[in-house]
């Protein structure tokens, strides 16, 4: 009898579609990839620009995750036909608190940012606070909002408290 409520309550369990709770940082996961359009503010020869982005979030299994980020900047050489130079930041974060991770090993005063992460609603905000090499201070902010099946980029440049770019732009899933 007691063997058969047992079969019974896990047959439930099975039609009822349980599954284990989806993370917080489980729709942001995968592969995305777009554009941005970049404005920087001062002098320069290229004061707007198109960026390709790319972005790899994946999920540890211990609360944490890896987040890769790609860039196509054409913002040196000849205005009319700019260089294209890429970079690629990887970082991993561990977790923080609730909806908060933290990555290990910056030192600022070396000019290796100190990253930190948090989700809002929608939206992974990542900050990366470090030391520029005339020693200013700088913060990077990405805000990744979920929204309709894509990913909006909105990015800021602060050193010393002035806004030197900021960037907005949006992402598609590429892969899961």
């Amino acid at each position: 009898m007691r063997l058969g409520i047992l079969i019974s309550g896990l047959a439930a369990l099975a039609f009822t579609g349980f599954a284990a709770a989806e993370s917080v940082l489980a729709p942001f996961a995968g592969q995305w990839v777009g554009k941005a359009t970049v404005e920087t503010l001062g002098p320069t020869d290229f004061p707007n620009s198109v960026r390709d982005v790319g972005v790899t979030l994946t999920e540890d299994g211990a609360g944490g995750f890896k987040l890769e980020w790609s860039t196509v900047k054409r913002e040196s050489g000849d205005p009319a036909r700019p260089d294209e130079i890429a970079s690629d930041t990887v970082v991993d974060f561990a977790p923080a608190g609730e909806g908060r991770w933290a990555a290990s090993g910056g030192d600022p005063a070396k000019g290796q940012p100190l990253w930190y992460a948090r989700v809002e609603d929608a939206t992974l905000v990542v900050s990366g606070f470090a030391v520029t090499e005339d020693g200013k201070t700088e913060l990077q902010t990405y805000a990744r909002t979920l929204q309709d099946g894509a990913m909006g980029l909105v990015y800021t440049r602060v050193v010393e408290g002035n806004v030197t770019r900021r960037a907005s732009g949006a992402l598609t899933r590429f892969a899961p």
